[in-house]
């Protein structure tokens, strides 16, 4: 995919990676870490998009702790220090999608952002930017765009899109006609068999002119704050009494503008569990994940993760075992995403493992 000169990418870097403890954790979240390969989440990120995105017109929204950490792992890809949105305090995706949307549409009136979390993975890079020019295609006719993938289980930990094909202008465009958050495992059955549904992959492609617009309608008082360019001594004051809400809920949810374009093939994962990194990386004959130095005896679809110790595991199935030098996770891999009540836990209690 050739550089598409109003094409601006916004990176979400902020999250906290709950769910990926014991290995990601609040000082230094999964995005930062190379969970598979040599280069970590981000910087991954900004590898895929390199051939589509010059430096200059990448963003990247972070908390203000994690400044630091991005500097680091970002230089190599020369992103300009000002391209680098420092939040005063996390607030969810919404204020900082509008708050990046309104320095680049005061740099471009015509720029189509691509919306981007820092934390997925995503293997086929070249299929990838061919999903993301169909998406482009799709913003510059006004569009708001949301990267489906097909589901391939009943996940209850993912938000979903149900679609339908509408024939718009004499082709044939995939409508979203409903967001489900996160539905039961009765629901989230349903949803795999009737083919309709999408898992929401928070990856969204728009005009910055038309974001701000549903900005304006949807999220006014957000909108008024931080809808137009500011300076960070006006985005400190006001940030504090911005609401803690997604661009999803607060405005994709509420549009009647909203496009699909299903991305296949792209070997996705949001990483949002470790029973979802099981669908990513080669497994034995047994279905076992074993990575770091690990005797598995008579263990079935396991995950054993490992750094420096020797891990003995003997007659698991369906097991998660996570051991990092001062906390180690043992669960079924389908309660995985529980794993932020324990977090939960161990920040009420304010221990340093959280």
């Amino acid at each position: 995919m050739p550089k598409n000169t109003n094409l601006f990418a916004v990176i979400l870097a902020g999250g906290s990676g709950t769910r990926f403890w014991p290995v990601s954790r609040k000082s230094r979240p999964k995005q930062f870490l190379n969970i598979v390969g040599k280069r970590t989440l981000l910087q991954e990120t900004l590898a895929r998009i390199q051939p589509a995105i010059s430096a200059a017109r990448i963003f990247i929204i972070t908390d203000v702790t994690y400044g630091n950490i991005v500097k680091q792992q970002t230089a190599r890809f020369k992103i300009p220090k000002d391209n680098v949105l420092l939040e005063p305090e996390g607030k969810n995706t919404a204020p900082a999608v509008c708050w990046a949307a309104a320095i680049i549409q005061h740099i471009d009136p015509g720029a189509v952002l691509a919306v981007l979390p820092s934390d997925h993975l995503i293997f086929g890079r070249k299929r990838f930017l061919k999903v993301l020019r169909e998406a482009v295609g799709l913003a510059q006719r006004n569009y708001l765009v949301t990267l489906g993938i097909h589901p391939t289980r009943p996940e209850t930990g993912y938000g979903y899109l149900k679609t339908a094909k509408k024939n718009i202008g004499g082709k044939q465009i995939m409508m979203v006609e409903r967001f489900t958050e996160k539905p039961s495992l009765l629901k989230a059955k349903q949803f795999l068999r009737t083919k309709k549904y999408f898992w929401n992959s928070g990856m969204f492609v728009f005009r910055s002119s038309v974001i701000l617009k549903e900005f304006q309608k949807y999220l006014p008082g957000v909108y008024r704050a931080v809808g137009r360019k500011a300076g960070m001594a006006h985005i400190r004051r006001v940030w504090k009494r911005l609401p803690k809400i997604s661009v999803d809920y607060g405005i994709l949810e509420k549009s009647k503008n909203v496009a699909a374009v299903p991305a296949r093939g792209i070997g996705w994962s949001d990483l949002g569990s470790w029973e979802s990194l099981t669908e990513i990386l080669p497994k034995d004959q047994r279905g076992n994940i074993l990575k770091g130095d690990i005797i598995a005896v008579d263990c079935r679809d396991t995950l054993v993760w490992t750094g420096r110790k020797l891990i003995a595991a003997v007659g698991l199935e369906g097991m998660a075992v996570i051991d990092t030098p001062d906390a180690l996770l043992v669960c079924p891999k389908e309660r995985s995403q529980d794993v932020r009540e324990v977090v939960n836990v161990l920040t009420k209690k304010n221990r340093r493992e959280r």
